[in-house]
């Protein structure tokens, strides 16, 4: 039985000017490969997106096409990747996973006929049950866990959460050898050449009410051993010559054993890598006495969720942090010579124009990375449930959830003029004086990297807005409209 699993055709955002191969995707591979005869076309790298996946779906005919969804900004994508599918191959069985689709499966499925089923919530071991009743030419897939879908009825059908995978040591190494590792697109050039995202962790046990993450983890946090994650960074190395990594942990150092060891395994191997990676202020401060070890270990900067300068933002959100903290935090990773990227959010409800001068007042004198979204209601969580019930929520057009352009006006502003002010506050930071002497002169070789590059995006939005110049291009990117109207006929009635 063959199995396509696909990552859609994505437009990369304008700032990142890069893409990585996803994470969840390598994994998932790697676990199913085992059994399966498995293919894995991540679309966006290749140089006719949607043609190469019809290509390969007219070539493969493929039982089963499995669609990964990484974020609520990119379901559109998925939904046409779905319809796409349907049209060159109807038989084939289309299953999409991620967040936005599990924590809002009925809706999706609603809107998206082309779609059969939803794996809902973690993908190994839901998929690997699927495709043995699929080879099995079985019918009736109620008893699986973690499947929705709807019915001949169209009556909509949840199977129930399936128990997570208790120990990720028992996950094979992520299939890299899948992909295309050196296609020019992939890496982080805002951290320099030869970088990489990797994930060694899953969840996060805290309950901030905007983070579809914890919702879609179930609020449970599970992690590799130091042994395994030095195991895969050393592979990464000796293999494909990656050296610099974001890790996309939620939070990296949520238990000190697991610091410990890493700092331990680190020091033991010496990889000489360099690592980004995520955390709280609370954690941080529990964890002073490991700072230095951390930076020995290859860690450069620590990503804090600041979230903001009023205590009143970080309560409404359910942060469970104080400000204080947050402040005690970003000296301490300064202290010990790393840097600091702070996560923050504009476009509270209450917050004013005042509130936001005294954010970029409260981090100038920490952050080096200044990590500024707008807020943004996820459809599953807590805070998306609250802002639809109040009618805060101008559009549902889910290609706008990206966190740099708004969709709820604030008590003083509109939707627009937030996203124009989380414009000018990113300008206002980076063009600081402050910030131009760091790009120049600051002895960190990655900071001076990191902050030509974002200057270098800056001076061509200006020249763009400004004197008409193109901005960068994605010369792989089309639409799936432009798509169809090359390809010469429309899909089939009813996708």
């Amino acid at each position: 039985m063959k199995f396509l699993l696909v990552d859609p055709p994505h437009k990369i955002w304008e700032f990142l000017r890069a893409w990585v191969p996803s994470p969840g995707c390598l994994q998932l591979a790697a676990y199913l490969e085992r059994d399966f005869d498995l293919e894995f076309l991540d679309c966006t790298i290749q140089d006719h997106p949607w043609r190469s996946l019809e290509e390969r779906v007219r070539y493969l005919r493929p039982e089963v096409v499995g669609i990964s969804v990484a974020c609520t900004y990119f379901i559109y994508d998925a939904m046409n990747a779905a319809r796409l599918v349907k049209d060159v191959n109807p038989n084939s069985i289309v299953v999409i996973g991620g967040a936005h689709p599990s924590l809002i499966p009925e809706e999706t499925l609603r809107e998206c006929r082309a779609i059969d089923f939803i794996c809902v919530g973690e993908g190994e071991l839901t998929m690997h049950e699927f495709l043995r009743a699929v080879e099995r030419k079985q019918e009736d897939f109620s008893q699986i866990l973690g499947l929705a879908y709807l019915d001949g009825e169209d009556n909509f059908i949840f199977t129930g959460h399936r128990p997570l995978i208790e120990d990720l040591d028992e996950l094979p190494m992520p299939a890299y050898h899948l992909y295309n590792m050196e296609h020019p697109y992939i890496g982080l050039p805002s951290e320099g050449d030869r970088s990489l995202v990797v994930n060694f962790a899953r969840g996060c046990n805290f309950g901030c009410t905007f983070c579809s993450e914890s919702v879609f983890w179930q609020r449970n946090y599970r992690t590799r051993s130091p042994k395994l994650i030095v195991d895969e960074l050393e592979l990464l190395k000796e293999e494909y010559n990656r050296h610099i990594f974001y890790v996309g942990d939620n939070i990296f150092n949520l238990t000190r054993e697991k610091g410990e060891g890493f700092i331990e395994e680190m020091n033991k191997r010496k990889t000489g890598q360099l690592l980004w990676v995520q955390s709280r202020a609370d954690l941080i401060i529990r964890d002073e006495d490991l700072m230095d070890g951390f930076r020995e270990a290859g860690i450069y900067q620590f990503m804090i969720g600041v979230e903001h300068a009023g205590q009143k933002f970080l309560d409404e959100v359910q942060k469970r942090i104080r400000m204080e903290q947050n402040k005690r935090a970003m000296e301490i990773v300064k202290k010990h010579g790393m840097m600091v990227m702070a996560t923050l959010m504009i476009g509270f409800w209450d917050e004013t124009e005042e509130d936001r001068r005294e954010l970029l007042k409260f981090v100038r004198p920490y952050v080096d990375h200044f990590g500024l979204n707008v807020i943004t209601p996820y459809p599953g969580t807590k805070f998306f449930e609250e802002m639809d019930r109040l009618g805060r929520l101008k559009t549902k057009d889910w290609s706008k959830y990206d966190q740099i352009e708004a969709v709820m006006d604030t008590r003083y502003n509109t939707a627009e003029e937030i996203t124009e002010a989380h414009i000018s506050m990113m300008r206002k930071y980076y063009w600081h004086p402050r910030e131009l002497w760091k790009m120049f002169f600051s002895r960190k070789p990655i900071l001076r990297h990191h902050h030509k590059h974002f200057l270098k995006i800056g001076v061509t939005a200006f020249k763009h807005e400004v004197f008409g110049f193109p901005m960068w291009v994605q010369e792989t990117y089309q639409t799936f409209e432009d798509y169809l109207k090359e390809r010469g006929r429309p899909l089939a009635h009813g996708l």
